[in-house]
């Protein structure tokens, strides 16, 4: 009966530090996956019309912009499965407003 718990609790330490270390890995991928991402967001936002029509303020809310939404990607992360997806989409993410980005220049 004893060996039951102590398999039961090593079982729940290895799940634990499992656990951790798949919520670490989406941190990190967040981070510095999101930054960029939040950086493409804004510009395609405020360059592509949708933003203050004259420039001294389109680029302080630019600026200003980028806190929230790498606040909100960073977020988001967490919501993935698994690692892969998480990055799989944050790349996507990045490619496809990259490429927006370039053909809207």
């Amino acid at each position: 009966m004893s060996g039951e718990v102590i398999h039961e609790d090593s079982g729940d330490e290895l799940r634990g530090a499992s656990a951790s270390r798949h919520l670490f890995f989406k941190g990190v991928a967040g981070l510095l996956l999101g930054f960029p991402l939040s950086l493409w967001i804004s510009w395609l936002v405020m360059y592509s019309g949708l933003g203050p029509a004259f420039a001294p303020a389109r680029d302080q809310v630019s600026m200003w912009m980028v806190a929230p939404l790498w606040c909100t990607v960073l977020s988001l992360v967490f919501l993935t499965s698994t690692r892969l997806r998480c990055i799989v989409w944050l790349v996507g993410a990045n490619l496809l407003a990259a490429g927006l980005w370039w053909v809207l220049q």
